[in-house]
């Protein structure tokens, strides 16, 4: 017994010891834009959507309707709050510094690294396979380019986690306090979709739970379910505010599960691949984590004289609720995930457990092809591949990954425009960039306008700058006309009218 309790106790150690380390490697890996300010890209397109309502929250709550309104005159109001109301407290602290505007999501990240490993740890499995579950999610392509990103799948993903870590405990019959499990259910449903997602399923599963002794897990299916109705309704009664109404709320889910437009959908499959090609892996990856998942679902007892390694209800409806959550929300904001790389930001808790699962039957199933090994040994060998994994992970830069890096570069050029008298005041416009440019009115602290064509120009005062976003460098013409440019050429403030002669307008 005492060889066991000290067995035990150094395989906790290991698991404190390794959360440990892939959170030092994950802020390693995210230091050279989680500090600085957001840029021409996704990370920055959605961190800077945010953050300036975290900034017109900060200046003035109310005429912002506890930041729906932008500083610009826009609204916002589309997901659930935590993320702005969150980001507003760094916002006022700091003076609007851009790293304490993102560190909600980096402390997300970090915590759910936490969360995960406490999930796993419930379920019964080992440490060593919940420190390698936390490993791999951890050094995922997914992870380590959007883990920092300020916006609700990444802040909402502890908190989903810690809700179903919650549900877990309720059907083991070891609920935590009632008031804890509403106020779990309230927080997850007030920071994102897929977080009120999980909690909902996890306190569905909670109903499901085979008779046994202890407390009921109705009850704290109840608890739960309280808090997530009280989150909803915040989050509804917010949008309702920001917008007038909830046609604006409807309408974008509507847009987002490509149900208002007839090609919303078309290609949307083969684009989701490339996104989980580019973020998680090659195709035989993604098979070997469908695998890993697919194992965790259906194992059954690992021990000849038939018992368990799981704990009672085990690892199974984790993943199920995991499963329901990543792709469910996938497949009916099909849009979403069709545009978006992020939008299975979710499915890292997936390749934890997952991964976990595999590590599991390895090491602890006797009918595992590793069975005659000592367990010392099998402990050992599995580690090694779990390592070389991590490290092969962790040295592969995404495309999106370097989409944000990139787009770093315009941040120096914009600092040149003048500061407005005013958030609404033009300052800028912007060509080669399409849709909205809140990175722009973030860095800027004023409004943006496109100018993609000579019309546009023409509007424009002559001496307005034009940033202008080239895919390779530009001609030695267009050079000599920029009043600052980035040092790769790819974006330029050009005076108005200069552009528009250059362009022959």
């Amino acid at each position: 017994m005492e060889a066991t309790a000290t067995r035990s106790r150094r395989g906790l150690v290991a698991l404190v010891a390794t959360v440990a380390v892939v959170a030092v490697a994950f802020l390693v890996a995210v230091a050279p834009w989680a500090t600085d300010d957001f840029g021409y890209s996704l990370d920055g397109f959605n961190g800077a959507a945010w953050g300036l309502g975290a900034r017109a929250l900060a200046d003035d709550p109310l005429d912002s309707r506890l930041g729906g309104v932008r500083p610009e005159g826009d609204r916002y109001a589309n997901h659930p709050p935590l993320t702005v109301w969150s980001a507003a407290i760094g916002s006022a602290v700091s003076g609007d510094e851009p790293a304490a505007v993102r560190a909600p999501a980096l402390l997300a990240g970090l915590l759910a690294l936490a969360v995960l490993a406490l999930l796993l740890h419930d379920a019964g499995l080992r440490p060593a396979a919940t420190a390698a579950g936390v490993a791999l999610a951890g050094t995922s392509g997914m992870f380590l380019t959007y883990g920092a990103m300020l916006d609700t799948p990444v802040v909402s993903l502890p908190f989903g986690l810690l809700a179903l870590a919650a549900a877990q405990r309720v059907w083991q019959r070891r609920p935590p306090p009632t008031p804890a499990l509403v106020a779990i259910g309230a927080v997850a449903a007030l920071a994102g979709w897929q977080s009120a997602l999980a909690a909902g399923l996890g306190g569905a599963t909670c109903l499901l739970a085979a008779p046994g002794e202890g407390p009921s897990p109705r009850r704290g299916a109840v608890a739960l379910g309280a808090g997530i109705a009280a989150g909803a309704a915040v989050t509804l009664g917010w949008a309702a505010w920001v917008h007038g109404g909830l046609r604006p709320l409807i309408d974008q889910a509507g847009f987002r599960s490509g149900v208002r437009r007839s090609d919303a959908a078309a290609g949307w499959l083969d684009r989701l691949g490339r996104h989980l090609d580019d973020l998680y892996g090659p195709a035989p990856v993604l098979a070997a984590i469908a695998v890993a998942v697919a194992l965790g679902l259906v194992a059954g007892p690992g021990r000849a004289d038939g018992t368990r390694w799981w704990r009672p209800a085990g690892l199974r409806p984790v993943l199920a609720v995991l499963v329901v959550t990543v792709v469910g929300y996938t497949l009916l904001f099909r849009n979403g995930a069709a545009v978006h790389d992020y939008w299975t930001y979710w499915g890292v808790a997936l390749v934890g457990a997952g991964a976990a699962a595999v590590v599991q039957v390895l090491t602890a199933d006797d009918r595992s092809p590793l069975a005659r090994l000592p367990d010392g040994i099998r402990t050992g060998v599995v580690g090694v591949v779990v390592v070389a994994l991590a490290v092969a992970g962790y040295g592969r830069q995404s495309g999106a990954e370097t989409r944000i890096r990139e787009g770093l570069d315009v941040i120096p050029v914009l600092e040149q425009v003048d500061r407005p008298d005013r958030p609404t005041q033009v300052v800028v416009a912007v060509r080669g960039s399409s849709g909205e440019l809140p990175w722009v009115h973030h860095i800027v602290h004023g409004r943006a306008v496109t100018a993609d064509d000579v019309a546009s120009l023409r509007r424009l005062p002559p001496d307005l700058p034009v940033l202008v976003i080239l895919r390779g460098p530009p001609s030695p013409a267009l050079r000599a006309l920029a009043t600052d440019v980035d040092e790769d050429g790819r974006f330029l403030l050009v005076p108005a009218g200069d552009l528009l002669r250059h362009l022959g307008g």
